[in-house]
């Protein structure tokens, strides 16, 4: 098998895990490999190169009985049923996005809290109703505890906050992640493909000085796993 096509196995089965399939567009961003995929032809560019490819390469793996595609997505076989799930899970995210706007307008009144993301599911639209709101917070330079500590405060107030051992989790905050804008690079030992995504679909409802910019730059290693995902 070619690589082209195990790298659209593989990152179909990925997606698979979280119940979300793919589109064209989304597959050729979320690619898994380790290196720009690359189709000689001089007469396209290539964007529409890969396009073209990856296209071919899929309908191979239909014909094949490895993978499916019904209204414009496409999963592994005998998996037709995740899209109604997407498009369920579309809905309760934006509930859930709403919330999440709230809370982030509230802490622009903290001064020391450069960015606030959505991180996990809620960034892919992919939430189950039942599920929380990540929220990954970056703090101005040797301010972090202060700002995790005001953090929780406000968010106590404004919203329901996700404590260690609840049960009901639903539309709740859960502050999963602080971040000091001068260590703003995954530790090494967590740069995997899961940390990748997490960087790379992370949604930030506001950034000031360029922080989620230089959040991405800092996280350049992404690249050994998803090459194909752009800002």
């Amino acid at each position: 098998m070619e690589k082209l096509q195990k790298a659209i196995l593989k990152t179909l089965a990925y997606a698979d895990v979280f119940d979300y399939p793919l589109t064209l567009a989304e597959l050729r961003r979320w690619l898994i490999t380790n290196s720009k995929l690359k189709i000689q032809n001089s007469n396209l560019s290539r964007e529409a190169r890969s396009y073209s490819a990856g296209q071919l390469k899929i309908q191979n793996l239909i014909h094949e009985g490895k993978v499916q595609e019904f209204a414009g997505f496409y999963f592994p076989k005998n998996r037709k049923e995740i899209i109604d799930l997407r498009k369920k899970r579309e809905k309760w995210s934006q509930v859930k996005l709403k919330i999440a706007l709230k809370v982030a307008r509230w802490l622009k009144l903290i001064p020391f809290i450069k960015m606030v993301a959505v991180t996990g599911n809620l960034a892919m639209n992919n939430s189950d109703k039942e599920d929380d709101i990540d929220l990954l917070i970056i703090a101005s330079e040797n301010r972090l505890w202060l700002t995790r500590f005001l953090t929780v405060l406000l968010v106590e107030l404004v919203a329901r906050r996700r404590r260690p051992g609840d049960k009901d989790v639903e539309d709740k905050i859960c502050l999963n992640m602080f971040l000091d804008e001068d260590h703003l690079e995954i530790p090494e030992k967590e740069q995997d493909l899961f940390s990748a995504h997490e960087v790379c679909q992370l949604k930030p409802i506001w950034s000031k000085d360029n922080v989620y910019q230089e959040f991405i730059t800092q996280n350049q290693w992404y690249q050994k796993f998803l090459p194909n995902w752009k800002p």
